[in-house]
């Protein structure tokens, strides 16, 4: 597994009564998995490394050429039965973040501005990419809230 993460916070401050504040959390991460195995008995640290000491281990490949599922038969030709499991590789990029404009309009009355945003992608390959995942993420779709608050406050 590679993942690269971040937390990214910025604040300007314009004046007194008028600042803004970004927060960005970006993520990529990938999961690459191989040599599946299974433990040979209860309680050990012993185990059985599907495609090895007559076990079977089939891809099923998709059109595109990718791995799609697997089938492992833990003794070959034997009696035990096969298991089948898709291909757990995984690759998942996502930004979340959000922008907060304050502005003090009177002695303590403020207007807040907000705007959130995630946004997310993922692929079922584990290999890590950044400039792959980076390209899927600025094309994916994005929620976006805009908020707005208004706060008056009187006072003799």
């Amino acid at each position: 597994q590679t993942t690269l993460a971040s937390s990214v916070r910025l604040n300007w401050t314009f004046s007194p009564s008028l600042s803004l504040e970004l927060y960005a959390q970006p993520l990529f991460s990938s999961g690459n998995f191989r040599q599946f195995k299974e433990l040979r008995r209860a309680r050990s640290y012993d185990f059985l490394r599907y495609g090895t000491a007559g076990s079977t281990l089939t891809p099923t490949v998709d059109p595109n050429g990718h791995v799609a599922s697997y089938s492992a038969d833990p003794d070959g030709a034997g009696p035990a039965a096969a298991l089948d499991f898709s291909n757990p590789d995984f690759n998942v990029a996502s930004l979340r973040g959000n922008a907060v404009l304050r502005w003090e309009y009177h002695p303590g009355s403020v207007l807040y501005l907000v705007w959130t945003q995630d946004r997310s992608a993922f692929m079922d390959d584990g290999d890590f990419h950044l400039g792959r995942s980076l390209s899927r993420l600025a094309n994916a779709r994005g929620n976006h809230i805009v908020a707005l608050k208004l706060t008056y406050w009187w006072h003799p």
